[in-house]
């Protein structure tokens, strides 16, 4: 299978990601530029608040998410808003091809977050050219999550 790298604005990296997911599971991209507005699914994501509804949510996205996904959400979770290299976390929670594998792990959240109608949980920023991007998680997000994956566990 090749990697395939395309530059994407900072802003849109989670929406990038989302989409590639919506992709990988078959989901049809707008058509038309006149038909993108309504039926762009990306249009409706909401970002996560701390609410028994997003609760629920993230209940259903922890649950779906593969070993790897919750093991770097968990390293994220340890210490909100610290933005840590897509090299580091890969060393950290062993994700193969460093930088690479890790923003390949965000393909699948952003696809079942895509479908509750939610972003990302994890942020994004670019680098240095050259080196990795940095990825954190706000702390309304960590701790909204740490309730979800531990209320699963009961």
């Amino acid at each position: 299978m090749p990697d395939v790298t395309v530059p994407v604005p900072d802003d849109r990296v989670p929406e990038f990601y989302q989409f590639f997911g919506a992709w990988l599971a078959g989901a049809q991209p707008p058509i038309t530029a006149d038909s993108q507005q309504e039926s762009n699914p990306h249009t409706g994501t909401q970002p996560w608040v701390d609410t028994d509804e997003d609760l629920v949510l993230a209940q259903g996205v922890w649950e779906r998410l593969s070993k790897r996904a919750r093991a770097m959400m968990n390293l994220l979770m340890e210490s909100p808003g610290a933005k840590l290299s897509g090299e580091v976390i890969a060393q950290k929670v062993g994700i193969p091809n460093g930088k690479y594998g890790v923003a390949g792990v965000l393909a699948w959240p952003g696809r079942h977050c895509l479908a509750v109608g939610r972003k990302l949980p994890i942020r994004y920023e670019e680098g240095p050219v050259g080196e990795s991007a940095n990825y954190w998680i706000e702390s309304h997000v960590a701790a909204l999550f740490t309730k979800a994956k531990n209320q699963i566990r009961m």
